[in-house]
């Protein structure tokens, strides 16, 4: 997986809300790119989530020494600073920010709520009207607004954005107020009128991003009650449009708490909740080879040491889990970083009868406390934490930590190892977008700034044209049972290999692949033709083509790190 796509895959889980694991995702993208202000950036947004603000303001530090472009950064500094209670320093770093952003609505709005903070009404009036002149119909600045007028005794004003409050949201109690608020012009009760909208410390709100109301007051101050389906419903549905899923799931939720019928709630949230898991899981389940494989490697395991106390890591679904407590597994403690994902799993082992010996646990393997999470290590691990190029999805520091500090010495890992295979390759049409070039007529290469050339692609390459170009070469084998040590960008892994041309032809890619050893007697393979189909193969492009004819030899250096693998050939 390309890392702009690991990237992306970090931010939507940090939108999702599963905080702790976008910021284990983006550490690990930060320790193979240390120099990407883009993921010192939204790591910052991920700690100044979790309250880390001194964490969240040296990540945004850093970030702007390497880029000091970067609006995200240049924001997040600011409400860290605020959060840190450095008020002036904020002020004074978001008004740098909009100098160098004047467009940036949410820098013009976070200063207004600095303000707020400060009871500088006037100038925090200055911010929201900016706001609403880059983007007029931004309810939440009118809502802002109507509590600045309000403070100010500016009653005209406040029935003004309340007007275009309705006009998002036409709820018949806010026209009743309206039509208090008109009839009560020049009085001095506006407060009893409409709702004070509650503020949220401004610890509490996001850098970079419109500050939110948690639930209860944005319905206080829009005029919804509990019961107020429809409501309830134009709240989650703007809340979906802005893909802020764990927003619009809690106004769904009490809508479908209400009516539990409602086919508007019912089919939103099967959305948010498919959203949270790649589709890759159904073909996953799908692949009945690979699921046979790993039960009859399982039921060896366990015929080896019967009762053992197994432990899972990445249970998904939690199928691994419950073969290993059919296969007689006296316990199986089943862990889960995907919230979504362990909470199904744990109805799916309830529902097959496995709950007395299967316990699931939202959380990573490496987190896991022995005396609160479990008692005495484990006889056998077994994981499917694998991608296109084995090692992407985190197995070998999974493995590694689970070594350390999980499993018994001598412990049974499932699967035991992994093969490599890489073979010479020609994909024309690929190519020519890896890197990106000519297309249409068109030079699209400045688009390259968001590839990194020396991360792989994962293809599936019977549904491509390409033309081999040598035979496979097995370049390296990984026992899972002892992991190599952990090396950064700067050092990582080698391999040599070395290739013998069969074809003529320019190579563009290497194409590699792995045979999975689930145990010493039983291994599947991803390549063509391989029983491990949901997988596919990778691809590592080269930055210039190789002419090769046949037998000529191309030397080339397998790298790899935890999470990347890449080719590079010898010059």
């Amino acid at each position: 997986m390309q890392a702009q796509q690991r990237l992306m895959q970090a931010i939507q889980t940090y939108q999702m809300g599963d905080l702790m694991k976008a910021e284990t995702e983006l550490r690990s993208l930060l320790n193979n790119f240390p120099k990407s202000d883009q993921i010192m950036s939204v790591l910052g947004a991920v700690l100044f989530g979790q309250k880390k603000y001194k964490e969240a303001y040296r990540h945004y530090r850093d970030a702007l020494k390497v880029n000091p472009k970067n609006a995200d950064a240049a924001m997040g500094i600011a409400s860290a600073e605020h959060a840190r209670g450095n008020v002036e320093n904020a002020i004074s770093l978001m008004t740098k920010a909009l100098a160098e952003f004047p467009n940036r609505i949410e820098a013009h709005f976070n200063l207004g709520t600095f303000y707020i903070a400060q009871d500088d009404m006037l100038k925090a009036e200055a911010c929201f009207l900016k706001c609403l002149e880059l983007e007029p119909k931004l309810a939440q600045a009118d809502l802002h607004l109507v509590n600045v007028y309000k403070e100010l005794n500016q009653l005209d004003k406040v029935e003004h954005h309340l007007k275009k409050v309705i006009a998002v949201n036409p709820d018949p109690q806010l026209k009743q107020k309206l039509q208090e608020i008109t009839e009560l012009r020049g009085e001095d009760s506006v407060g009893e009128v409409i709702t004070e909208e509650k503020q949220i410390p401004e610890e509490e709100k996001q850098p970079g991003t419109l500050s939110e109301e948690e639930p209860e007051s944005a319905m206080e101050a829009l005029g919804i009650e509990e019961g107020d389906l429809k409501g309830l419903l134009s709240m989650a549905s703007a809340f979906f449009e802005r893909h802020q899923y764990n927003e619009a799931a809690k106004y769904y939720e009490q809508v479908l708490g209400i009516d539990p019928e409602n086919g508007i709630a019912r089919f939103a949230l099967q959305k948010i909740k498919a959203s949270s898991v790649p589709l890759w899981h159904f073909e996953m389940l799908a692949d009945q080879d690979r699921n046979d494989a790993y039960q009859e490697a399982i039921e060896r395991a366990l015929g080896k040491q019967p009762g053992a106390r197994v432990l899972d890591i990445g249970t998904g679904s939690g199928l691994l889990a419950m073969m290993a407590a059919r296969a007689g597994a006296s316990e199986v403690l089943a862990c889960e970083m995907n919230s979504e994902l362990a909470k199904v799993a744990e109805e799916i082992v309830e529902r097959n009868g496995f709950k007395d010996r299967i316990t699931v646990l939202n959380r990573k393997s490496s987190d896991l406390k022995q005396g609160v999470n479990y008692e005495g290590k484990y006889d056998i691990v077994v994981s499917e934490i694998l991608d296109v190029a084995g090692i992407g999805e985190g197995v070998l520091p999974s493995l590694r930590h689970a070594y350390q500090s999980l499993l018994k010495p001598g412990a049974i890992t499932v699967p035991s190892g992994m093969t490599m295979y890489a073979r010479l390759i020609s994909l024309p049409a690929f190519y020519k977008v890896n890197p990106i070039k000519e297309i249409s007529g068109f030079d699209l290469s400045p688009f390259n700034v968001f590839r990194s050339p020396d991360e792989y692609l994962p293809v599936k390459l019977n549904n491509l044209e390409y033309e081999w170009l040598s035979e496979p070469v097995a370049y390296y084998s990984f026992d899972l049972s002892a992991i190599p040590e952990e090396r950064d960008v700067s050092s990582p892994h080698t391999a040599n290999v070395e290739f013998k041309a069969t074809h003529e032809g320019k190579v563009q890619a290497v194409a590699f692949w792995f045979d999975l050893h689930l145990d010493d007697e039983l291994t599947l393979s991803s390549g063509l033709g391989g029983k491990l189909k949901h997988w596919g193969q990778a691809v590592c492009f080269m930055k210039e083509e190789i002419a090769v004819v046949p037998g000529d030899k191309v030397p080339m250096t397998a790298k790899f790190l935890d999470l990347n693998m890449w080719f590079e050939p010898k010059l």
